[in-house]
């Protein structure tokens, strides 16, 4: 019997012509086999690539954030959490030459007011009061105790004997801002704001410079808020004008737009810091005062 040809895989047989088709067939399952695997190695390499690309991003976008954090936090004597950075900006830190001779006007330019005080603020919040105390005692007047037991959210204790609060609450009007409205009714001639020699979150700057410190000690919105707030005043009737400001919600109460809307005044219409209510007032409404009774000049004539 003649000897078979050996069989060789993938090449063509003499003695059967039907190995062809079988080791063709084998080779393209293969082709299939191994063109699956590299098709998996290439899926496996994208989702890897597609990975490293995230995390570079996203790597990226922490250092950004991280530097943008860095830039607004404080770089002044003053220096309150993020929230309040982010919302107030930054301290003028150094002081800038010339700031000793700054006039109020001057004062508000570079503070950059106009954008600050744009539009309606929120309600201070107890960090924010806490900051303008805690700046205060820092620039001005490091024995000063703020040691009132009612926070500064909801004003000073009015009556001594019951330890109350002044009948009001401090709450945003549409169209107006901040402003205090009656906590309850409130009888005409009853007392609704102040106390004689001022209260124990009442600030005195004894002269302009350390009113300038103060301002420069403080964000900027909130040095904005306190040229709007500040005023000279007497403390008792007939006692010297002093400038100065407070550090609870007190300082929030609006002027009247009309004579008709005033409801609280001093009692006898000179420049006390005592206020009653001059007709009944409901709860709700707001407490409206008529600050032309006090005569004692604008502030900006002081810097000016």
């Amino acid at each position: 019997m003649a000897a078979s040809a050996p069989f060789h895989r993938g090449r063509k047989s003499e003695t059967s012509p039907h190995l062809d088709i079988i080791a063709s067939a084998g080779s393209e399952e293969e082709d299939t086999k191994y063109a699956g695997k590299r098709r998996s190695c290439s899926h496996q390499q994208q989702a890897k690539t597609t990975i490293a690309i995230i995390s570079l991003f996203a790597t990226c976008l922490f250092i950004f954030v991280a530097i943008r954090r860095g830039s607004d936090k404080q770089i002044g004597p003053s220096q309150p959490n993020g929230n309040l950075d982010n919302i107030e900006g930054k301290v003028l830190s150094p002081r800038p030459d010339g700031w000793e001779t700054w006039s109020w006007s001057t004062f508000r330019k570079k503070l950059q007011c106009q954008k600050y005080l744009r539009g309606t603020a929120p309600l201070p919040t107890l960090e924010y009061w806490q900051t303008l105390r805690d700046a205060y005692r820092r620039e001005v007047d490091p024995s000063m105790p703020f040691d009132d037991p009612i926070p500064p959210t909801r004003g000073y204790t009015l009556n001594a004997a019951s330890g109350e609060g002044p009948p009001y609450v401090a709450k945003l009007s549409p169209g107006k801002g901040r402003g205090l409205f009656a906590s309850r009714d409130i009888r005409r001639g009853e007392l609704v704001d102040g106390i004689e020699g001022g209260t124990r979150s009442d600030v005195i700057f004894p002269d302009l410079d350390a009113m300038r410190r103060y301002l420069l000690a403080l964000p900027r919105g909130m040095a904005c808020d306190v040229t709007e707030w500040s005023y000279a005043q007497r403390l008792t009737k007939g006692g010297p004008t002093l400038l100065m400001t407070a550090t609870d919600i007190s300082i929030l109460m609006n002027t009247a737009a009309e004579s008709k809307d005033v409801n609280v005044g001093p009692k006898d219409g000179t420049s006390s810091v005592v206020l009653y209510a001059t007709r009944d007032i409901t709860k709700g409404e707001e407490i409206l005062m008529d600050y032309d009774v006090f005569p004692t000049g604008e502030i900006e004539e002081w810097f000016d």
